[in-house]
């Protein structure tokens, strides 16, 4: 019976597979956390977007004639996600060119936002209206802001 018993652990440790199959599914497992937390910002990002930037910016990204600038297919948005960031916290003034086209209006902060709430905007706003560029971290947002000012 003893042997029995040795068999099963055996059966079972083999069965369960070697270390790199595990870690292999720690990978996916954090690409599926990545995935799930993209879609929470997408989510929240959306619902702080409409309180906030879509009167302005419009409910699909493409801004208001020459006064507001789009954020849809936005060079300017884009290029530089750390600035947008720092935009989106502490505003801006004077003129930028987005996608060809000058905008001289200026944009006021929103100061009351916290860094998982500027994530969570940024990570929506370059993730629609065909702008693909991932999920912006809290962690990467919070030093960002911390530079603005640099």
């Amino acid at each position: 019976m003893r042997y029995f018993y040795i068999l099963i652990v055996a059966g079972l440790l083999a069965a369960c597979g070697s270390g790199k199959e595990s870690t292999d599914g720690s990978d996916q497992e954090m690409d599926h956390r990545t995935e799930v937390r993209l879609r929470q910002y997408m989510v929240q990002g959306k619902r702080l977007y409409l309180t906030h930037c879509a009167n302005c910016h419009q409910k699909n990204g493409e801004g208001l004639a020459q006064l507001y600038p789009p954020l849809a297919k936005s060079d300017y948005l884009m290029s530089d996600l750390k600035r947008a960031a720092c935009i989106i916290k502490n505003g801006v003034e004077g003129e930028i060119t987005v996608s060809g086209r000058v905008f001289s209006q200026p944009m006021p902060g929103l100061e009351t936002l916290t860094p998982i709430e500027v994530a969570e905007i940024l990570t929506y706003v370059s993730n629609s209206w065909g702008n693909e560029a991932g999920i912006s971290s809290t962690r990467d947002v919070s030093i960002w802001l911390k530079k603005c000012n640099d």
